[in-house]
């Protein structure tokens, strides 16, 4: 005897009410849901590796003569490891390359996940070819996995670590100031250190894996007149019409993806290479960026 008649009746009318179509139906629906998913994922995983070249031109104040068309190309948050490798990372140099820019600027977090990754990393871009010099700095990966050990890697294979340190190129007489900082939050950077004895009128461009960091200036008067960062991804994710659900930043949305400014200081934020977390990208694909440089 059925101590609980009310669950047999409830038993008796689900089973009613789902018929064969109804199970059929429901049958569907979950595969659909299945395959959207998956379908999804595999779109972000093929935009995550579907590189695009932005040309993108820069302004800057008493730049001189010979300066004009400079160009700087420019690779970020790289993170190779288990889902960005060592091919992919290849592909990115060779399209690099094949621009022929006059400077290369990298702007932090080499790997992910690993340290076994940072050598290899630093091996494929000693195939970097521009017509001056390759700089870099540091990110907040970059400490994760051992700062010392990354920048050994690097300096290895001749690449110029800029931390807290600036280089001066001159051509034909005309100077031109190239600046690194340490990364906002694991590093010590003297912005008024940094930018002692530099002539007011002499260009200044600076390379920070964090766009935050362009605040550290405002805040004490000090003036770059161009900064390329990262660090952001461009969010990585980005919903059309509203942008991306998180940005790594105390700003927001301000310096998230592309060119920003901060008082009359310019900033791009490129949307860097690698990933983190999921291997996947939506509406934000993975950026190298070929910067030229004209007379505001």
């Amino acid at each position: 005897m059925n101590k609980f008649p009310l669950l047999r009746g409830l038993s008796q009318k689900w089973q009613t009410s789902f018929s064969p179509q109804r199970r059929k139906f429901i049958k569907l629906s979950a595969a659909a849901i299945t395959t959207t998913g998956a379908a999804g994922f595999g779109y972000g995983y093929a935009v995550s590796h579907s590189v695009a070249l932005s040309h993108v031109d820069v302004t800057i104040r008493h730049l001189p003569p010979e300066f004009n068309g400079l160009t700087i190309g420019h690779l970020s948050d790289i993170h190779h490891g288990i889902y960005t490798s060592a091919d992919y990372l290849r592909r990115c140099v060779t399209l690099l390359n094949a621009q022929q820019p006059d400077l290369v600027a990298l702007t932090g977090d080499f790997t992910y996940g690993n340290r076994a990754y940072i050598e290899p990393c630093a091996d494929v871009l000693s195939e970097l070819r521009p017509r001056i010099g390759t700089y870099a700095v540091l990110g907040n990966h970059d400490y994760y996995q051992g700062a010392g050990h990354v920048a050994r890697a690097l300096r290895r294979v001749n690449i110029n670590l800029l931390l807290d340190e600036r280089e001066r190129l001159e051509l034909r007489g005309a100077k031109l100031s190239l600046l690194g900082v340490d990364d906002l939050y694991y590093g010590s950077t003297d912005v008024l250190k940094l930018l002692h004895d530099i002539p007011a009128d002499e260009p200044k461009i600076t390379l920070a894996h964090n766009p935050d960091f362009i605040e550290e200036f405002a805040v004490k008067n000090a003036h770059v007149d161009f900064m390329m960062s990262g660090h952001t991804h461009g969010g990585q994710i980005r919903i059309p019409l509203l942008g991306a659900p998180h940005i790594d930043s105390d700003y927001g949305q301000r310096y998230a993806i592309g060119m920003n400014q901060c008082r009359e200081m310019r900033i791009y934020t490129t949307r860097g290479v690698g990933t983190i977390g999921l291997p996947v990208r939506f509406d934000c694909p993975p950026e190298i960026v070929l910067y030229r440089l004209q007379p505001a």
